[in-house]
């Protein structure tokens, strides 16, 4: 016969092994499974369901979980009850359903530069990933650029109904010598369709290099962006830009190999 209860038992992701002394809690003792791979990551949602009374309060884990871990931790929360033994961890509807039907996209960049003094940030070349075409200024967040900036110098369009960055790993090399700073840069732009309509840039993430005066030396970084930072809408564009600080000498030349995961839901709900 269905139930309540066997529908729980169904969905659960993790069950409680023993009851907290308090309702003000920080982690809940659970019951441990075999398997050894993660199963929620830190910031992921849960609801916890009471065996007893049967009232659901959401959480928000601080650490990541693991199919065999024996304790689930999340950020502290005062209950109006102690959770009882036997009560069960699930994922709320919304989020379940969510992250099922959202997909990701591996996105790969190559970045070549080599000879500039001037400073300004320079976008990619429309026919190859050397990075030689000024854009006559330092660009910053907040800025206004022509429409036609995000055909001509896009990396990423964002697909039908939006995406979100979600990681962003870094490799670069350089033979420049000490005092000599690359500056790699990720802007958001939406571009205004079938129309002339400037729009402005959004800084998605920034990264510096200083030089070690050594050309094995590669600079490494995963970067993971804010939710607003990361979110584009279905018109925006992802626009790479790189540009030199301190000093600056003509003939050094910098490598870059940048992959930039997305998630997207292909329905045609937005994100």
């Amino acid at each position: 016969m269905a139930t309540i209860t066997n529908y729980l038992r169904a969905e659960a992701i993790a069950v409680v092994s023993e009851q907290p002394t308090s309702a003000t809690i920080s982690f809940l003792t659970v019951i441990p499974g075999t398997a050894t791979r993660t199963l929620l990551y830190s910031g992921d949602e849960v609801i916890i369901v009471c065996k007893t009374t049967g009232n659901s309060y959401p959480l928000t884990l601080d650490a990541d979980f693991d199919f065999n871990s024996t304790r689930l931790q999340f950020n502290s929360v005062t209950l109006d009850e102690v959770v009882p033994l036997g009560s069960y961890i699930v994922l709320s509807k919304d989020y379940k359903w969510n992250s099922l039907f959202r997909k990701n996209s591996l996105n790969h960049l190559r970045l070549y530069q080599q000879g500039n003094t001037h400073g300004n940030d320079l976008f990619m070349s429309a026919t190859d990933y050397n990075f030689d075409i000024t854009s006559g200024a330092i660009l910053a967040d907040g800025d206004s650029l022509n429409n036609n900036v995000g055909a001509r110098y896009g990396f990423f369009n964002a697909p039908h109904n939006g995406c979100q960055v979600e990681r962003i790993n870094y490799k670069f090399n350089t033979d420049a010598g000490a005092g000599e700073i690359f500056v790699f840069s990720l802007w958001k732009k939406p571009v205004t369709e079938n129309g002339t309509t400037a729009t402005q840039l959004t800084l998605i993430d920034s990264y510096s290099m200083t030089s070690q005066d050594d050309s094995s030396y590669v600079f490494s970084a995963s970067i993971t962006p804010s939710l607003a930072d990361g979110a584009l809408n279905a018109n925006d564009v992802i626009i790479p830009s790189i540009k030199k600080e301190g000093t600056k000498v003509s003939s050094t030349k910098l490598y870059g190999d940048i992959e930039i995961l997305t998630s997207f839901d292909p329905r045609t709900s937005v994100i």
